[in-house]
């Protein structure tokens, strides 16, 4: 159970702690460990079950070639994972994408005296968001195929399965254990076989991050500051009513954050439709864990709705539902090859707007050919 007083009491020690930099990553392993219910699987326990995911990972790749028509992934690395070795993963990776932010933010330790309040207010608010973030996340994730982005070299990716997690879910809906283990096996190949068969793919995913980080940097100046000021005022204007959205983020973040949400949809629902297609071919309990899995989606607590409403995994959520069925629209309509256009340029990924209405992304691929 998460200790709360525990949680409350970190965040207020915060105040009085002095981390070598803006966010304190060794308290938000520690505030995400407890947030998550983490518990350590021995080694044992875990290269116990390997060889088993392993079998898991490499049985539906042929189908996926077959259907996607792209080739074989050269997946890296097969890991099973308990809750902690979840969370120190991707502090790792979040290590690498913030680094930027960082530094950005490390110069205000140097300023004023009001510089160093504020300095103080963001490394507590980043250390607890970011430790609540994972937390959550930590609890939720099944598996997930990570293609070695952002600031590190360019790789084949790995592919992690997180066992208390998937454990609990296949208890609680009462799924046939190897059954459940490939569908997740199959999403995940999905992604390597799209990550590794698409060459700009990982490299304009990894841009776009970038840039979004450095309007991060950009919008922490004064000038910034202004820029936001007169992008709220003049939304009021326009619209009269105030926008969060414009008083948190400028016009190129949130031109970015379409960019990359109208991406992942994309990459989220075409390994959704794959994970289906074949699923139904290998898994002989494939039509109930489908059923039972989307009821359970849908049986979110008011308070997880909250969360993910106020934290933007609800996007994320989103990401599947749009993306899938911006899939199979053009699969039924065009065929699995004509979807496979989103792959060939990024000018041929669908905007947000396209996304949500599929016609409009097929009139402008037919109207280029």
């Amino acid at each position: 159970m998460v200790d709360i007083p525990k949680l409350v009491l970190n965040t207020g020690l915060q105040f009085l702690r002095s981390p070598a930099g803006p966010i304190d990553w060794k308290q938000v392993a520690q505030n995400a460990a407890n947030i998550g219910d983490a518990e350590r699987r021995t080694y044992e326990e875990k290269r116990r079950l390997l060889p088993t995911y392993e079998t898991f990972v490499r049985e539906p790749t042929p189908q996926i070639i077959e259907l996607t028509g792209f080739h074989a992934p050269s997946v890296r690395d097969v890991r099973v994972f308990d809750r902690y070795d979840w969370i120190n993963t991707n502090i790792t990776a979040f290590k690498d994408q913030l680094a930027p932010l960082e530094n950005a933010l490390g110069t205000q330790e140097r300023g004023s005296l009001i510089s160093k309040g504020v300095y103080k207010s963001n490394q507590v608010i980043s250390t607890v968001g970011l430790g609540l973030l994972l937390g959550y996340l930590a609890k939720k994730v099944l598996g997930q195929y990570d293609p070695s982005l952002f600031g590190r070299e360019i790789v084949s990716g790995q592919i992690y399965f997180v066992e208390p997690n998937i454990e609990m879910v296949e208890r609680q809906l009462s799924f046939s254990r190897d059954d459940f283990r490939r569908w997740i096996a199959i999403h995940e190949v999905t992604h390597a076989v799209v990550f590794e068969s698409v060459p700009w793919l990982k490299d304009h995913l990894n841009q776009l991050l970038k840039r979004y980080l450095e309007a991060t940097n950009e919008g922490l100046t004064s000038e910034g500051l202004q820029s936001r000021a007169r992008a709220v005022a003049s939304h009021y204007a326009q619209q009269r009513q105030l926008s969060l959205m414009h008083a948190a983020l400028s016009r190129e973040q949130i031109g970015l954050i379409n960019q990359i949400q109208a991406l992942m949809s994309v990459i989220e629902g075409y390994s959704d439709f794959v994970m289906d297609r074949i699923g139904k071919e290998m898994l002989a309990t494939y039509e109930y864990m489908k059923r039972e899995f989307e009821l359970r989606r849908r049986r979110k607590s008011g308070r997880e709705m909250l969360f993910e409403r106020t934290t933007g995994l609800g996007l994320k959520m989103e990401q599947y539902v749009l993306g899938e069925r911006f899939v199979s629209h053009i699969a039924a309509s065009r065929g699995i090859d004509f979807v496979n256009r989103v792959w060939r340029s990024p000018h041929d990924v669908p905007t947000l707007d396209e996304v949500a209405q599929p016609e409009k992304w097929i009139t402008r691929q037919e109207n280029a050919t």
